[in-house]
């Protein structure tokens, strides 16, 4: 899969738990909806459909790396200031995070525990 950003391939990252994937130029996410969710509800947040956020239909964020369908912006968080990006087709995520090369996956999810942190705490 390519990144929906950078157009470069994507690197598998995986453990026990969790599969996905990044960009080694820009720093992007790629998960499963399934693997978000687990992350999400083992780190003591609700699943991704209960975190609000409201969809920016007038941009589009790029295509799927796995559907090849045009992705969703959801924006979130104070003044709608935080975004993701999801796939209507294959419920796929792509997150932003910009981890400068960081190739540790407990790093990833920590980052994007982190993000969803912020995007769920604004929509309380």
């Amino acid at each position: 899969m390519d990144c929906p950003k950078c157009s470069v391939e994507l690197q598998p990252h995986d453990d026990d738990q969790v599969s996905l994937q990044r960009c080694a130029e820009c720093g992007g996410i790629w998960i499963d909806v399934a693997d978000l969710n687990r992350v999400l509800l083992r780190h003591n947040l609700p699943g991704l459909e209960k975190l609000g956020g409201k969809p920016n239909l007038e941009e589009i964020a790029g295509q799927c790396p796995q559907c090849q369908v045009d992705l969703v912006v959801i924006e979130g968080g104070p003044k709608h200031a935080l975004r993701y990006d999801t796939c209507e087709s294959c419920g796929g995520i792509w997150l932003e995070q910009g981890l400068d090369n960081e190739d540790s996956i407990a790093v990833m999810i920590d980052g994007m525990v982190s993000f969803y942190r912020r995007f769920s705490s604004a929509a309380a």
